[in-house]
């Protein structure tokens, strides 16, 4: 299992997220933020989070077995998806990717 709750902007690490993620049964990772715009009264690009479509656009390279081994975790307080917000939440799920919730049990 790849656990990476808190990070900067994936082209800041010096690491193949998409080899790692190739290599994982699961993957939870950031999703702090949705999208650009997020926080009216502040600069995103200040915020080194990757966004959650930041993130799908980059995984979409994975085949689609591999994208589903993606759950988003580590949302913030704006995040639609803490609401369940039906566009937010088909834009995840179309991509083959998962959006962790309390109490989900994944097997190893």
């Amino acid at each position: 299992m790849l656990f990476i709750p808190d990070i900067d902007k994936w082209n800041k690490w010096r690491v193949d997220i998409l080899q790692l993620i190739r290599e994982v049964d699961y993957a939870l990772v950031d999703g702090t933020f949705f999208k650009n715009g997020e926080l009216k009264n502040r600069d995103m690009s200040e915020i080194p989070h990757p966004l959650v479509t930041e993130s799908i656009d980059l995984f979409r390279q994975l085949d689609l077995s591999d994208r589903r081994k993606i759950h988003f975790i580590h949302f913030n307080h704006t995040n639609p998806l803490v609401f369940d917000d039906p566009a937010a939440v088909k834009i995840v799920l179309d991509a083959g990717m998962n959006i962790a919730r309390e109490g989900v049990v994944l097997t190893l």
